[in-house]
């Protein structure tokens, strides 16, 4: 739509300002002859970079030509200057077709050159660059005519061999971008799940580790333990032991299905379900099995929860909650 606009005003004014970008004026170029090639006579762009221009009489045509608000036509036009300033940023030309392509010297300024705008020289149309005659020389010693080389024709090749490497680097620029924007989000998630599959294994081992010294130890010390210390326990000792015994930490590897709720404990939660059959066919699927996962019922529901942990410690447990799982939650 700017372009467009750009080029409807230099018909009419054969001048335009744009805001913040510089003046584009139409300026005429008679026949001349350059390396034995005769070309016509055309119309090119000039630019002027300056960003104090103010241009409100080409922000009025615009949204008179294209029936929009002046606000939005100033948008327009802005979003416009800022995709040059934007693009002359990240790369060393913006070309845009049959306008002319922008570019930075040394000193930040933005230069630009004009391509031919056909609507710009309806009357120059037709015309195309003409080689000028050249004497054929001779070879007395062959006696043969040596060819004439056609400029033109090297011109043309020249043109579409750098069309098509323009073409091949966008698209490849294109599938490089399209590729990094479809594969970031799959690569991440794989990334993660190997990162918390590593960490929630280390934990698994260690907690094994854990668990096993701490049975050996249970065992060494039954050994060594007389066989009338229980008997002369006083009631106060063996109740006090009994209660630290049932305070739970980690899930055990007992054949009971369900376990009891206790207030004051935090559990880790692996899933919700209405039907014992499903919570069980859900353990089998996660293969929580490793964690010796249990169900429970909370007084205040009826719903059966895949139960994977149960700790003392809030922030314990949803610390290993969020490791293992971004979906496990803690039951209070």
């Amino acid at each position: 739509m700017i372009l467009n606009s750009i080029i409807r005003a230099l018909l009419e004014n054969n001048s335009v300002s744009v805001t913040g970008l510089g003046n584009f004026s139409v300026v005429h170029i008679p026949s001349h002859i350059k390396e034995d090639i005769v070309f016509p006579p055309r119309n090119l762009i000039e630019f002027e970079h300056s960003k104090e221009i103010i241009g409100f009489d080409f922000v009025n045509k615009i949204s008179e030509w294209n029936q929009i608000r002046m606000d939005e036509a100033q948008n327009e036009l802005n979003q416009w200057v800022e995709l040059i300033e934007n693009g002359l940023e990240h790369n060393k030309t913006l070309f845009f077709d049959n306008f002319g392509t922008f570019t930075k010297d040394n000193s930040g300024k933005i230069v630009f050159q004009s391509a031919v705008n056909p609507q710009l020289n309806i009357e120059n149309e037709g015309y195309e660059p003409v080689i000028m005659p050249q004497k054929t020389s001779i070879d007395f010693k062959e006696n043969k005519e040596k060819p004439i080389k056609d400029k033109r024709e090297i011109i043309v090749r020249k043109r579409k061999k750098r069309d098509r490497i323009i073409f091949f680097i966008t698209i490849s620029v294109a599938a490089v971008l399209m590729c990094v924007l479809f594969l970031k989000k799959p690569f991440i998630n794989l990334y993660e799940k190997i990162i918390i599959k590593k960490q929630s294994e280390l934990f698994v081992e260690n907690f094994e580790e854990d668990t096993t010294s701490c049975i050996s130890q249970l065992a060494i010390a039954e050994e060594v333990a007389p066989e009338n210390y229980v008997e002369s326990s006083t009631e106060d000792e063996l109740k006090e032991d009994n209660e630290k015994a049932e305070q739970p930490s980690f899930l055990s590897s007992n054949n009971d299905l369900y376990l009891t709720y206790q207030k004051g404990y935090f559990y880790v939660i692996a899933g919700s379900f209405v039907k014992e059959e499903s919570a069980l066919l859900h353990i089998k699927q996660k293969k929580l099995d490793q964690y010796h996962a249990k169900l429970i019922i909370h007084p205040q529901s009826n719903r059966i929860r895949v139960c994977i942990g149960v700790f003392d410690n809030e922030q314990e447990a949803i610390h290993i909650a969020t490791m293992l799982d971004e979906n496990y939650w803690v039951l209070k």
